[in-house]
């Protein structure tokens, strides 16, 4: 939308719920924007977000040629903030030269089937980058065990077994520097949990366990891995609740 509340253009997934699109229509945003900019748009120029309860509308304003835009994206409470406007930034970065065209004059617009083709296609592009591979599992903790816990412990037999295998026997440090490569090593163990589930609460479990018994593989005593389950294992499960919630922020999901 224009800083005069003009809808510039607008686009709606294929399989948004209509019930809730008859209540969020385009226009009726368009008629909200422009009671915040009478309101005073300064007020809330950074991006803002918006809970309704079924669903969120995340927004913000930006300058494009000395002109102020607003633009609006109606997305799921699952849907993280930062993904949200991250998505909205990009569109912006990709299409503020069509939109300039699109709204030459201020409070009109003009919108050819090609230039909304176009921007169509650089909203699909953008939708794809921002979610999350295999959405239908990655988007709920309880899907994404099942999945990161089997991916992320093979991963992690792997890396481990060339860790202690020829890392650890080819080099000749003192305890403190084997110590730290200790923590790298179940630090990428827990990056890994993260990264495969995308979630916060899965990338933990799903760190913790991989660290606890991939030791099995390479033959360690019940003695030993109960040390690496009370110690390195629990820094695994830590880095993998940080990483998969920054992982899970950055990334658009499917309701659940």
């Amino acid at each position: 939308m224009d800083s005069a509340g003009t809808l510039i253009y607008s686009w709606l997934h294929p399989k948004a719920p209509k019930d809730l699109l008859k209540k969020y229509e385009p226009t009726m945003i368009a008629g909200f924007i422009s009671a915040i900019i009478k309101f005073g748009y300064e007020i809330i120029a950074q991006p803002q977000r918006i809970d309704f309860g079924d669903i969120a509308m995340s927004f913000f304003s930006l300058k494009i040629a000395d002109r102020i835009f607003w633009f609006t994206i109606l997305s799921d409470t699952s849907d993280p903030r930062r993904a949200t406007i991250r998505f909205l930034q990009e569109f912006v970065q990709k299409a503020r030269e069509l939109l300039l065209e699109i709204s030459a004059v201020e409070g009109f617009a003009i919108l050819s089937q090609d230039t909304e083709r176009t921007l169509n296609s650089i909203v699909e592009k953008i939708l794809r980058k921002t979610t999350r591979i295999l959405p239908e599992i990655r988007s709920d903790d309880k899907k994404a065990l099942p999945f990161a816990i089997p991916l992320t412990l093979i991963i992690t037999i792997i890396l481990n077994t060339t860790f202690y295998a020829y890392i650890i026997p080819s080099i000749s440090l003192p305890l403190e520097a084997i110590i730290g490569i200790l923590l790298i090593n179940y630090g990428l163990i827990g990056i890994l949990g993260g990264l495969i589930s995308s979630r916060s609460i899965a990338g933990g479990i799903s760190a913790y366990i991989a660290a606890t018994i991939s030791p099995l593989a390479y033959g360690l005593g019940p003695g030993q891995i109960l040390i690496i389950a009370s110690s390195l294992s629990i820094w695994s499960g830590i880095v993998g609740m940080i990483f998969g919630s920054y992982i899970n922020s950055r990334k658009l999901t499917l309701p659940t």
